[in-house]
């Protein structure tokens, strides 16, 4: 599991701050976190729904991921931002008032963060301890993560074109562990393979995008422009709010308070190179450009990470002395995000090609990261009960896809993971099953 290193009451403050002030942020319709809850938001401005209908569509759309979050702590050890943003947005939805927000976010900031620790301490007392086998839930999560390039390309153009990207990042992979380091004068470059591997994979797709047949641009309506501008400047209005959560994000990030893409942070936190995290992070905003700058533009609320560049700003101080620089550059990033808000949605509406490749990329970065949770779990619920645990993990993932996805697919697995490890230790109990000396 990961080594904090920066002090335990420091990152349970800056978890408190940050969940307090998304909560805040979702009770007035200035941001939240939840991609497909944002266009819910405009229904409790303009009085078309009450506050109560609002909270309970925010909150049904929400458990699934808060549950996939949790799921996501347990294997990865770092506090994931569906566990944190996505109740807050709930949270804030249910608020009756500004300091009700407040109040309930900073409450569930403390939940996560000494909560977890008290997890810790169930897990201890157990007859068999299987957090450890636990963390086998992260082990494929870079090999299959970084090939998320090539899933896109085959998604949005065809199979062949798809298979040659992930030729090109296989190769790079091995050329990268053969050569493992290029050496200058007085310094030398860690050639790192699943960096340069998801790099190579992001250049291919992106040369796919531009150099394909030229796509019509799309045409808005003068409606459409006028309400795109009239959100744009509403979000503009609230720049001070949404840069202040832009600062405790990275913030957030460069203490390890709260991870975004948690299998990427935590992998490059245990192998001390960020930079996994880093090429990771450029996919995510490419991805979620066109999601976040559309439904911003139509709805005047801005996504709680912004356009997730926050994120990555705060990585470049994880693990260092300056991370009190990470809120300034934070800040500061998030409000260029917001005077270019308008830009970006005319530029995406000129180049199509661009725009739907956030879609693939974002669908990808799913798939590969379900995937790659779904095998984890096998592997630690193998390590704890062998083939009755392949066989639970099995069970619930089937039994989920028949009953369609009551689940989301990075959930599924993980749980099903602890179930074996409690019902082996229930096990253990009764005297069914008794722990070698």
């Amino acid at each position: 599991m990961i080594e904090f290193t920066f002090p335990a009451i420091g990152r349970a403050i800056i978890l408190i701050a940050i969940c307090a002030w998304a909560a805040l942020l979702s009770h007035k319709c200035i941001s939240n976190f939840n991609d497909g809850a944002r266009p819910v938001f405009p229904e409790l401005m303009e009085g078309r729904m009450s506050r109560t209908e609002f909270a309970v569509v925010v909150t049904g759309m929400g458990f699934g991921w808060v549950l996939a979050g949790f799921s996501q702590w347990l294997g990865y050890g770092l506090i994931a931002c569906h566990l944190t943003l996505i109740a807050t947005d709930c949270l804030g939805a249910w608020a009756p008032n500004k300091w009700v927000a407040i109040g309930l976010g900073a409450a569930w900031g403390a939940i996560c963060f000494w909560g977890t620790e008290g997890i810790n301490a169930a897990f201890t007392a157990l007859p068999y301890n299987f957090l450890n086998d636990l963390t086998n839930i992260s082990t494929p999560a870079l090999p299959v993560f970084c090939m998320y390039p090539a899933v896109a390309v085959a998604g949005q153009y065809n199979a062949k074109r798809g298979i040659i990207t992930g030729a090109i990042q296989a190769a790079v992979y091995i050329l990268c562990t053969i050569v493992g380091s290029i050496q200058f004068t007085n310094f030398s470059v860690a050639l790192y393979p699943y960096t340069f591997a998801m790099l190579a994979g992001m250049i291919c797709l992106v040369v796919y995008a531009v150099s394909g047949k030229k796509e019509e641009a799309i045409e808005t309506s003068a409606e459409e422009e006028n309400l795109f501008e009239k959100n744009a400047e509403r979000i503009k209005s609230n720049w001070l709010y949404l840069c202040i959560q832009g600062a405790l994000n990275a913030l957030g990030i460069a203490t390890l308070s709260q991870a975004y893409q948690p299998a990427t942070l935590s992998a490059a936190v245990l192998a001390g190179n960020m930079s996994v995290f880093k090429v990771a992070m450029i996919g995510v905003i490419i991805a979620f450009i066109p999601l976040i700058v559309s439904t911003s533009l139509a709805t005047g609320v801005y996504q709680a990470v912004g356009l997730t560049a926050v994120m990555l700003a705060g990585s470049f101080f994880t693990g260092t002395n300056l991370w009190f620089l990470a809120p300034i550059v934070g800040f500061v990033v998030e409000f260029i995000e917001i005077q270019i808000l308008g830009l970006l949605g005319k530029l995406l509406a000129k180049f199509p090609g661009l725009s739907q490749s956030g879609d693939h990329i974002r669908d990808a970065m799913i798939s590969c990261i379900g995937l790659a949770l779904l095998i984890g779990s096998f592997m630690a619920a193998n390590a704890t009960w062998g083939a009755v645990g392949l066989c639970i993990v099995g069970g619930f993932y089937t039994i989920n896809e028949v009953t369609g996805q009551r689940l989301p697919k990075t959930a599924v697995g993980p749980i099903a993971a602890v179930t074996v490890g409690i019902l082996y230790n229930l096990m253990i109990l009764l005297g069914f099953v008794t722990l070698a000396a």
